[in-house]
């Protein structure tokens, strides 16, 4: 990398994590003068990002960005529909700026070595190997978000079950997806909210158990295909002696580590009124720093914060700003065009008021796409920006479950997407491989199960 491109990556990091403080700082201030300078600070570092980005974000941001400013331009749109519509997703990448954070505990903790340890002392079968691997990256990736995929990776590489590619890449993937379908550190969760104005408390017991029923599938699954093969077969071996770095305490204690922030979370969201996205990104910048101070290890998050989160996460930033703009700025020029009147006029076409074929429509027509690889983003935003729930007899609650479930089992099939993308470049595969090859049949009975859910919840009259 060149001096000079050192220096712009440093520039945008920068003005990256200003970005985000200002925009935090202004929801309680409310200053037109910083609401100012949020939207230019926004303007530099997206054409900063759109410099750097590559692949398939590059394509998406691309597209969304000409698409969108040629449906202004088409309708005359005023400077404040631009500025509006290019605002509108920013508190999503305030919250990817700030969640990496919630990281550094985890990191610094001690509770890498805690975990490496239960791989050594338990795991002996693929199905034990499955269910560890993918409920550590549902648990951990309600923290660090798709970081979870090279965390994850390094606790479970040195066990010999990890030169098993499809079991590795399905586990760490489908597991990711298992909490993006409900937590709301994740911005599919924050999205799928904020377009259909569901009810956080409402919306929370239903994906939670959505989440566990996806869990429950790819476990089931894995048994099934552990059966099939010698290798599955007649493994389980004795339990041997936990290494040296297996503390049961420290296990313990990043349980209540999560447990304590998503409570927090639910609690302040509640008694506030406040956005649980916003209370989400102040909550990653000030809950490691007291966490680590009641571990005794606070000097680690400086040294944590002016070297991998400056030097590496704030640099690759740069997808979410291209891609969560782009999609705004998307939804608002459809909106604004009302070419988004179209959608509503063709599900009601195809579904009438029946809330089963809405589901089976929105969830086939939505992940269809995404295998095509469309970005969860595109369908996801521009779905929730233009159906609106009453109109198929829907509560806001069930339209958000269904674009979540969108959401979630999207990224496990997408190959745009960075769950695959980054799993992919662990295990040595084609995106293609790993989203439909290995990801494919799992989306299949995922939305089985899910349909049979929200229709009998909605069927007893409780959603």
């Amino acid at each position: 990398m060149s001096f000079l491109s050192q220096l712009l990556t440093r520039i945008r990091s920068i003005l990256t994590f200003a970005l985000s403080i200002a925009y935090l700082s202004n929801l309680a201030i409310k200053s037109p003068a910083i609401e100012d300078l949020i939207f230019v600070l926004m303007l530099i570092v997206l054409v900063l990002s759109f410099k750097e980005v590559s692949g398939s974000s590059r394509m998406i941001g691309y597209a969304t960005f000409t698409i969108s400013s040629i449906l202004l331009l088409y309708t005359k749109a005023p400077v404040s529909v631009w500025q509006e519509a290019l605002h509108s997703n920013l508190f999503f990448v305030v919250m990817f700026v700030m969640v990496p954070l919630l990281g550094i505990p985890i990191h610094r903790g001690g509770y890498t070595q805690a975990l490496e340890g239960v791989f050594e002392r338990h795991i002996k079968t693929n199905s034990r190997y499955y269910l560890l691997v993918s409920f550590l990256s549902a648990f951990v990736g309600i923290l660090v978000n798709i970081a979870v995929v090279p965390l994850v990776y390094q606790i479970c590489r040195n066990s010999s079950l990890s030169s098993n590619h499809k079991l590795l890449s399905s586990a760490i993937s489908r597991g990711f997806s298992t909490c993006t379908i409900w937590a709301p550190t994740t911005a599919g969760i924050a999205l799928v909210v904020q377009l259909t104005g569901s009810n956080w408390s409402a919306f929370f017991p239903f994906a939670i158990a959505s989440g566990v029923m996806l869990g429950i599938v790819g476990y089931v699954m894995t048994i099934f295909e552990e059966r099939k093969t010698i290798q599955g077969i007649g493994v389980i071996g004795e339990s041997t002696p936990a290494g040296e770095g297996y503390q049961v305490t420290k296990i313990i204690e990043l349980s209540a580590f999560s447990i304590v922030l998503i409570i927090g979370i639910a609690i302040i969201s509640w008694a506030t009124g406040i956005s649980t996205i916003a209370i989400v990104s102040i909550l990653a910048l000030i809950y490691p720093l007291i966490w680590l101070a009641l571990i005794k290890r606070l000097p680690v998050f400086w040294q944590e914060f002016k070297g991998d989160y400056f030097n590496l996460r704030l640099p690759a930033i740069k997808n979410e700003m291209i891609l969560f703009i782009g999609a705004g700025l998307l939804a608002h020029s459809i909106n604004y065009s009302h070419l988004g009147d179209y959608i509503p006029q063709l599900l009601s076409f195809l579904v009438g008021t029946n809330a089963l074929l809405l589901t089976l429509v929105i969830l086939g027509g939505s992940l269809s796409v995404s295998a095509l690889g469309v970005h969860p983003i595109v369908t996801v935003t521009i779905l929730g920006g233009t159906v609106q729930a009453a109109a198929y007899g829907v509560s806001p609650t069930y339209l958000a479950l269904v674009l979540a479930a969108c959401w979630s089992i999207g990224t496990a099939i997408s190959p745009s997407s960075a769950n695959v993308i980054a799993v992919s470049s662990i295990v040595g595969e084609s995106p293609l491989r790993v989203s439909i090859h290995w990801n494919g049949l799992y989306a299949f009975f995922s939305v089985i199960a899910l349909v049979v859910f929200l229709t009998v919840m909605r069927t007893l009259g409780v959603l």
